[in-house]
């Protein structure tokens, strides 16, 4: 398997993280370029980025939340990140296309929760679609069944992972 080498994000990430997330998402899903620079901003040791050859080739992002599921308004609020909080969350993971299927996801993934372990973190929590159940599945996560979110104007699955 490839090998990332996976790094802590810093703001002159923004402009690759967020064409990451325009190619990966469709624009109603898509956090915006301003989304991702206050993200960066409020909460920088919580996303993840990958390289390959260094070039950034994905990325995880996602603030410490005090309750178990992620709800809408934290998409653009970042003053949901509560440092001392219970859970990692998970607002996006994204790969770029060409990089797809090659366990660069997971790889994330896994950083993301190990950096919640060593944090003292209670879970990493998440949502998704339908057809990504099964992908979070497989790397542990539990569905607990279609939430409250629509957003982009979709039902999303809460999935969590305990540590």
């Amino acid at each position: 398997m490839e090998r990332l080498h996976i790094r802590t994000a810093t703001l002159e990430d923004l402009e690759q993280i967020a064409a990451i997330e325009a190619a990966c998402f469709p624009p109603e899903q898509a956090g915006s370029r301003e989304d991702i620079r206050q993200r960066l901003t409020a909460y920088p040791d919580h996303v993840l980025v990958g390289e390959r050859e260094g070039a950034i080739v994905c990325y995880i992002m996602g603030p410490v939340i005090e309750p178990m599921y992620i709800e809408d308004a934290m998409f653009h609020d970042t003053a949901c990140h509560r440092p001392e909080g219970p859970y990692q969350s998970v607002f996006s993971l994204a790969v770029v296309p060409a990089f797809q299927r090659r366990g660069f996801g997971g790889q994330l993934l896994r950083a993301m929760a190990d950096l919640a372990r060593r944090e003292g973190r209670r879970g990493v929590t998440l949502t998704c679609l339908d057809a990504k159940v099964g992908y979070y599945a497989a790397f542990g996560f539990r569905d607990h069944g279609v939430g409250g979110s629509v957003h982009g104007g979709v039902p999303w699955h809460n999935m969590v992972l305990d540590l």
